[in-house]
């Protein structure tokens, strides 16, 4: 046993700790294995246990958490290959951060204080990092479990938040397993260390699956109506629907898609990001915008789209950082990676993206460092997008004459469980995403993206169509269960009913209180730590 423990401790079984976690994260249809993630702690905990020094402790962390990113984030430097690098080493660099916490908690409360602090640390720094603007809160540890609807219906109460809590915490019970079996010698007291550890374990796996099982043995609430819903996968190369040339295609291409789709009696049309790669609503009475609300109108439904869109400013001081400016209209103007919805007549409801990709779409705390706009790393000429500043779900009647508010999150904000949350506080009955995870290629990227937008569905207890270019377009019910996939990279369409619903889960009307409670543990285990280590040094002095 002790054999064991000392190759477990050992630096490479610490590096194959973060490889653990990174595979865990690997969500290809014929290969999830989130289990993983139950144990890659383990050995990073055990390794670090053996670094005294803080140099040493933050080199060993920094190296897991590396190969950590790496296996399960690579794909990123497909779309950018310059930015992906840098993004590897600084999201390393960020999810070292509660590893060093946990260093100056072992001084403060020694190993087997801090270790049960640890699972609170990492939540809460989760927490706190995705609402920074240069976050890649992409690998949130929760996320690593979004396939496994079947065990985590408990984020409708405490959000993604209370996996990230519950796999570091079945970490730390495995380490705390091996270290006591490891001290004792005598074959009884081990026998009883691994019942107690394995009781454990095995009610820590219990809860969720209890409250999993309740939740499906409930009556399901009844929904205040339902939506038919056509979504429109165009699996358009994402670099070349950007090229002046190919505009007449791309909207071609959309409409004649659609024509087919609409034909089933969708009361809504979705169509993926930016599937209009250019200011159309800028070219009202153009042939193009003509020839949208033409079709629109055919379809007796509204169509949902990404575009891209431009405000121009009368008044340059209403401009955002890192504006444009004009040279013939003489005014400055934003863009925006935006989504619209558009009626017959050519009425259209416009939301703004608000979250947007650090660096890729726009520099972090530009509007504090205006000389940094241009620093961003363009993909197919795609870079520094305005923000948009509000919340805002879309309002439209069925063709049965019912009313929907549906959201209209944009790619990268379907990671944000608080921001999804806050369009159902605001009265959305159904959600949406549209995106174009093209860029990825045929990487496990795409697959990930998808697989998030579940818990975002089980989160607010709201069904999902999520609509994507090049990726993964399919439904999603109430609690988490995909349904209508569109096979990937195939050209087509796919129809399918939704269930609307206005009641609130507990997430949604108590947003993020399980991890503002773990910060308040994590401090409160540090001010324990001073007060008791100033008592010592004053009964030293005394003495």
């Amino acid at each position: 046993m002790n054999a064991l423990i000392q190759a477990l401790s050992s630096s490479r079984a610490s590096l194959l700790g973060g490889v653990l976690l990174g595979v865990s994260f690997v969500m290809y249809p014929f290969f999830q294995a989130p289990f993983l993630a139950w144990v890659g702690f383990v050995p990073i905990l055990l390794h670090l246990k053996t670094r005294e020094t803080f140099g040493a402790h933050f080199r060993a962390a920094y190296l897991s958490m590396l190969c950590f990113t790496l296996v399960s984030v690579w794909w990123v430097a497909l779309s950018t290959f310059l930015g992906g690098v840098l993004m590897y080493f600084a999201q390393t660099f960020f999810m070292t951060i509660p590893f060093v916490a946990f260093f100056f908690a072992r001084k403060a409360l020694g190993w087997n204080r801090a270790l049960w602090l640890f699972p609170f640390i990492w939540t809460a720094w989760e927490w706190i990092y995705l609402d920074l603007e240069l976050s890649f809160g992409w690998i949130t540890l929760g996320n690593s479990h979004s396939n496994a609807w079947w065990l985590v219906q408990f984020v409708d109460l405490f959000g993604v938040w209370a996996i990230s809590f519950w796999i570091v915490l079945f970490n730390v019970l495995v380490v705390k397993l091996i270290e006591e079996w490891g001290e004792r010698r005598d074959a009884e007291i081990r026998a009883k260390i691994l019942r107690r550890y394995a009781m454990a374990l095995a009610i820590l796996l219990a809860l969720p699956l209890t409250y999993s099982t309740a939740v499906f043995l409930s009556p399901k609430p009844d929904p205040v109506g339902k939506i038919k819903v056509a979504i429109v996968q165009p699996n358009i190369d994402p670099f070349a629907k950007w090229e002046n040339s190919n505009r007449r295609m791309v909207l071609e291409k959309h409409v004649v898609a659609t024509d087919s789709a609409m034909r089933e009696g969708a009361d809504l049309a979705i169509w993926p990001e930016t599937a209009i790669p250019y200011f159309i609503l800028l070219q009202r009475g153009s042939e193009a915008w003509e020839r949208l609300v033409a079709s629109v109108g055919r379809w007796r439904a509204p169509l949902l789209s990404g575009f891209s869109d431009a405000v121009y400013y009368a008044d340059s001081a209403q401009r955002q950082a890192g504006a444009k400016y004009d040279r013939y209209a003489q005014r400055y103007y934003d863009t925006f990676n935006a989504a619209m919805l558009l009626d017959s007549n050519g009425n259209a409801q416009v939301y703004r993206k608000m979250k947007l990709v650090p660096f890729a779409e726009r520099v972090p705390y530009m509007e504090y460092l205006p000389f940094l706009s241009s620093a961003t790393f363009s993909v197919a000429g795609i870079s520094s997008w305005g923000r948009g500043k509000d919340t805002l779900n879309f309002s439209f009647l069925t063709k049965s004459n019912q009313r929907v508010e549906a959201t209209a999150l944009i790619c990268y904000e379907s990671i944000y469980p608080a921001f999804a949350a806050e369009f159902v506080r605001r009265g959305a009955t159904m959600l949406t995403v549209i995106t174009n995870d093209g860029w990825f290629s045929k990487s496990y990227g795409p697959y990930q993206h998808a697989a998030f937008a579940k818990l975002r569905c089980i989160e607010t207890r709201r069904s999902m169509a999520r609509c994507a270019n090049t990726g993964v377009s399919l439904f999603i019910d109430r609690y988490g269960r995909a349904y209508g996939e569109v096979e990937w990279w195939k050209e087509t369409h796919s129809v399918q009913e939704l269930e609307l619903y206005d009641d609130e889960s507990f997430y949604v009307g108590h947003v993020d209180w399980f991890p503002k409670g773990c910060l308040f543990v994590s401090l409160a285990g540090f001010l324990t730590g001073l007060v008791v280590a100033r008592r010592g040094k004053s009964a030293t002095v005394c003495r």
